[in-house]
C-alpha cells in the first residue's frame, strides 16, 4: 500500500510539470507513398464505363422521377460530376447506374462495401429500428436485378418508417422525408404486383408512451405533457421506472406553464419528482425526491439567470451534510453534472472546492465528479485545469483512481501528442494493478500518432491481452497513417478491419476521406474518388454525417468552385443532415478565396445568431482572411475587437488565442 501511494506522488509531480503543447510535426511525403498512389488512381478508371439503358415505360413512377432530376442536374452550367447525384439516399437507382456510377476497381475495390449487403442487414437494421440504415439497405438492395425484398420485409420496413414519421411529431422536415420514403417503399411493392394486400398487411409500431412523452415536451404541448404523465403515473405498477433526466425535463417544463396556480405546480412537481427519485437502471446515483426537485429549480434557474441558479446552487451546496451520510455524495455528483449540463464549468469547480474545504471531513466525493470535470475542461482545451483535478483525486484519501480516471487523462495526452507522457501513465497504470481496456490502448495509439511503430506496438499489445479493437481504435490507426500520408497504410488497415468483421462507421470512413482528399491537387481524379467512396458507404448504411459533407464540400470548393461548394451544402440540407459550424466555416473559407466577403460575413451573421454553430477561432481568422483578401483593414481590425471581446465571456471552449490571431495582433499595434 505504502509503494502504490509513493507511486500515486510521483505521478502527482510528473503532470505538475509543464503541459506540451500538443504541436506535432506531420512526416514530410515518402517516395513510398507517391509510388503507391499513383498505382492506385491509375487503378480508378477516370471514364464511365457504358450504362445499358432501360426502357422508361418499364421503370417504375420513383426511378423515372430519378432519371429526370439527375439529367437536369448533370445538364446544368455549374453541374457537379454526375456521382454526386447518386450520394442521394432517399432515390432507389436501376442496377445498371449503380455499378456504372459507383463501382471501384484496382486498389479502391474494397470500398465496394455495397457488394456485401445482404438481406440479413437490412432485417438486423428493422430489429434495431435504425430507419436511416434501413432505407439505405433497402435501396441498395432494392437496385439489385437478382435480388427481390421479401414481401415480409417490405411490410416491416413500411411499419419503422411510418413510426418513425410519427415519433418527429412537429418537424416538418423529417415528416416529409419520412413520408417520401412510404410512397417510394409502395411504388417498389406495386412494381413487383404485390401492392393487394400490401396496406393491409401492415403492423402499426405502438409508440411507448414515455416516448410520447419526450414528444409532447419537445414540441411544448404542456397540456398533453401532463396527461401523459398521469396516465403513467396511474399504470406505475404495470410500467418502467422513467428515467431521472425526464423526469426533470418535465418538471422544468412544468414550470413554465403560467394556466396553474402555486398549489397545482408544488402538486404536480412533487408526484414528478417521486418517479425521479432513488435508482434505477438509467440512473446509478441515488437522489431523495426532495432533490430532485432542487435540481429541476437550479436547472429552470439558468433559463432565468446565471445569477439566480447560482443562488440556489450555493442552497444546495450548505444542505449537503445534512442529508443522510449515505446519499451526500451522489447528491453532490448530481449537482455537478446538472451544472456542467449548464456549461457552468467554473461554478462546477467553485462547488468541487468549497465541499473539499469546509465539508471534506462529512462529504465523500465520487470519483465520477473528477472524470465529469477533467472531461469539461479537456472539452475547451484547458488542459492545465484537467490535469490539476486529476492531481487532486490522486490526494483524495476515499477515492482510489481507476481506469475512467486514467482514460481521461490518457484523452488529454492524445489530443496533445504527447506520447511520453500517455505512456508514463499506462506504466502507472499498470504498477498499481489498473487493467487497461479498449479505450486505454486506442488513446495511446492517438498519442503516438506520429509514430506508426509504437502504435502498431500497443495495437499487439492490446490483441495478447485479448482485447478486440473496435472501430475507434481502427479509426485511429488509419488516422495515424493519414498523417503519415502513407495511403497503402490507410488501405490496409481498412483491410484488416474489414478481415476482423469490426463494421466502419462513419468516422471511419471521414478518416479515410480526409487522407486521401490531401492529393487532390495532385491527382486530378482524386475528388470524384472520394465522391464514389461517399456513395458506397451510404449504400451500406454508414449514415453520411455533417463530418462527411464537409470533406466534400471542402474538396469541391477547391477544385471546382463556390458553386461546388453550395451543391453540397444544398445535398446536406436536402437529406436532412445538420451542417455544423466547420462546415459553415470552410464556406466563409471558400468565398473568401473567390473574393466575396459579403457573402461570408452574412454567413457569419447567420452562425452568431443561431444558437448550436457559433463562429469559433477558425471562422475569425478565415473570415478576417476574406477581408484581407479584399484589402478591407477596417473590417478585419473590427474583427478583432470583436474577438477579444467575445473571448473574455466565452465559457464553451470555442474560442481561444491561436497563432493566426497574435501575428494579426501584433500586425494591428504597430
Amino acid at each position: 500500500m505504502r509503494k502504490s501511494t509513493t507511486h500515486l506522488k510521483d505521478v502527482s509531480r510528473f503532470l505538475s510539470t509543464p503541459v506540451d503543447s500538443g504541436k506535432s510535426s506531420v512526416i514530410p511525403t515518402t517516395c513510398r507513398r507517391n509510388s503507391h498512389l499513383s498505382a492506385l488512381l491509375n487503378a480508378f478508371p477516370l471514364e464511365k464505363q457504358q450504362q445499358r439503358l432501360i426502357p422508361n415505360n418499364r421503370r417504375s413512377t420513383l426511378i423515372r422521377t430519378m432519371s429526370t432530376s439527375t439529367a437536369t442536374i448533370e445538364n446544368s452550367p455549374t453541374a457537379l460530376p454526375p456521382v454526386t447525384a447518386s450520394l442521394k439516399r432517399n432515390v432507389i437507382t436501376p442496377t445498371t447506374t449503380t455499378t456504372a456510377a459507383s463501382r471501384l476497381q484496382g486498389s479502391l475495390s474494397l470500398f465496394n462495401l455495397s457488394d456485401t449487403v445482404v438481406l440479413a442487414d437490412l432485417d438486423h437494421a428493422i430489429q434495431i429500428r435504425n430507419a436511416d440504415k434501413a432505407w439505405s439497405l433497402f435501396i441498395t438492395l432494392a437496385s439489385k436485378q437478382d435480388d427481390t425484398i421479401p414481401f415480409n420485409m417490405c411490410c416491416s420496413l413500411y411499419s419503422l418508417l411510418d413510426f418513425c414519421k410519427r415519433l418527429a411529431g412537429g418537424a416538418k422536415q423529417a415528416t416529409k422525408l419520412r413520408q417520401r420514403q412510404l410512397d417510394q417503399l409502395l411504388d417498389y411493392v406495386q412494381q413487383n404486383n404485390s401492392s393487394l394486400l400490401f396496406l393491409s398487411s401492415i403492423q402499426e409500431i405502438p409508440i411507448s408512451s414515455h416516448k410520447q412523452l419526450l414528444r409532447a415536451i419537445r414540441v411544448e404541448d404542456q397540456r398533453e405533457a401532463w396527461h401523459l404523465f398521469y396516465r403513467l403515473h396511474k399504470a406505475s405498477v404495470t410500467i418502467d421506472k422513467l428515467p431521472r433526466n425526464t423526469c426533470i425535463k418535465l418538471m422544468v417544463f412544468m414550470m413554465k406553464d403560467r394556466t396553474l396556480d402555486k398549489n397545482q405546480l408544488k402538486s404536480r412537481l412533487q408526484l414528478i419528482a417521486l418517479h425521479g427519485a432513488g435508482t434505477s437502471e438509467f440512473d446509478s446515483r441515488y437522489m431523495s425526491a426532495a432533490d430532485v426537485l432542487r435540481i429541476a429549480n437550479i436547472c429552470h434557474g439558468y433559463e432565468i439567470s446565471e445569477t439566480f441558479a447560482h443562488t440556489l446552487i450555493d442552497e444546495f451546496v450548505v444542505g449537503i451534510f445534512k442529508k443522510k451520510q449515505s446519499i451526500r455524495a451522489d447528491a453532490l455528483d448530481e449537482l455537478i453534472w446538472r451544472i456542467l449540463v449548464n456549461q457552468d464549468i467554473s461554478k462546477a469547480h467553485q462547488v468541487l472546492d468549497t465541499v473539499q474545504a469546509k465539508y471534506a471531513d462529512k462529504v465523500d466525493v465520487n470519483e465520477m465528479v473528477f472524470v465529469n470535470l477533467m472531461n469539461a475542461y479537456r472539452r475547451q482545451k484547458n488542459y492545465h485545469e484537467s490535469l490539476k483535478l486529476f492531481e487532486k483525486l490522486l490526494e483524495e484519501k476515499n477515492t482510489r483512481p481507476t481506469i475512467k480516471s486514467f482514460n481521461a487523462v490518457l484523452q488529454i495526452f492524445a489530443v496533445q501528442g504527447s506520447a511520453d507522457r500517455a505512456s508514463y501513465i499506462f506504466e502507472t497504470m499498470n504498477h498499481l494493478g489498473v487493467i487497461p481496456d479498449i479505450s486505454s490502448y486506442t488513446e495511446l495509439i492517438r498519442a503516438n500518432a506520429h509514430n506508426l511503430k509504437t502504435c502498431i506496438y500497443y495495437y499487439n499489445k492490446m490483441r495478447q491481452n485479448e482485447l478486440k479493437p473496435n472501430v475507434y481504435t481502427y479509426s485511429a490507426l488509419i488516422e495515424a497513417s493519414s498523417r503519415r500520408n502513407d495511403i497503402k497504410s490507410v488501405l490496409e488497415w481498412f483491410q484488416t478491419m474489414l478481415d476482423e468483421n469490426v463494421q466502419p462507421n462513419q468516422v471511419v470512413i471521414s478518416c479515410i476521406l480526409k487522407s486521401l482528399s490531401k492529393q487532390h491537387s495532385e491527382y486530378p481524379n482524386m475528388p470524384e474518388a472520394v465522391i464514389q467512396i461517399a456513395h458506397q458507404a451510404a449504400m451500406a448504411g454508414i449514415k453520411t454525417d455533417a463530418a462527411l459533407y464537409t470533406i466534400l464540400l471542402k474538396m469541391q470548393a477547391e477544385s471546382i468552385g463556390i458553386e461546388g461548394a453550395l451543391k453540397i451544402h444544398r445535398d446536406m440540407l436536402a437529406q436532412s443532415v445538420e451542417p455544423n459550424a466547420y462546415t459553415y466555416t470552410i464556406l466563409i473559407n471558400a468565398c473568401g478565396k473567390f473574393r466575396m466577403p459579403e457573402t461570408a460575413e452574412k454567413i457569419f451573421d447567420l452562425m452568431k445568431n443561431s444558437v448550436r454553430h457559433q463562429p469559433n477561432t477558425v471562422t475569425y481568422t478565415v473570415l478576417m482572411d476574406a477581408w484581407s483578401i479584399a484589402d478591407r483593414r477596417d473590417k478585419v481590425e473590427g474583427l478583432i475587437s470583436e474577438f477579444l471581446k467575445e473571448c473574455k465571456s466565452d465559457k464553451s471552449g470555442r474560442l481561444w488565442l491561436d497563432t493566426r490571431i497574435r501575428e494579426r495582433l501584433k500586425s494591428s499595434c504597430c
